[in-house]
């Protein structure tokens, strides 16, 4: 198996980031060839998924719809980023998605989201092949 980490550096508490060139690029390194990657974020409060890439205004759109999915909810962990840790759960930590000639196969729409949910900070994506 080989891997290649990439750095992200998110802006805000909650930012949808589209990372579908720097996922194909570390692709690129690791191979030319066909097969499944997985795309993992080793953290407990950010999430990867898939979703539209070609209007600017759904990354937006959908990190004020994750905000409004957490009502007022009474969390115990003293960090007060629970609302986070349960957002990174609901929406996943890891895809497993093809690709072909060193590349991902997406549908037309298609990119790799980065979902910060406790930034801003400095996070991992890691491909693996």
């Amino acid at each position: 198996m080989k891997e290649k980490t990439i750095s992200v550096r998110s802006s805000g508490r909650e930012q949808i980031l589209i990372v579908t060139r720097d996922v194909n690029a570390a692709l690129g390194e690791l191979t030319s060839g066909e097969g499944i990657c997985t795309i993992i974020v080793p953290h407990t409060t950010c999430a990867i998924s898939v979703n539209e890439n070609a209007d600017p205004d759904v990354p937006a759109d959908l990190t004020r719809a994750l905000r409004a999915m957490i009502p007022g909810v009474r969390f115990d962990h003293g960090e007060g980023n629970s609302d986070a840790h349960l957002l990174s759960m609901i929406i996943g930590t890891s895809l497993s998605w093809p690709y072909r000639n060193g590349k991902l196969v997406l549908g037309t729409w298609q990119g790799i989201y980065f979902v910060e949910l406790d930034g801003p900070r400095e996070r991992k994506i890691i491909v693996y092949v």
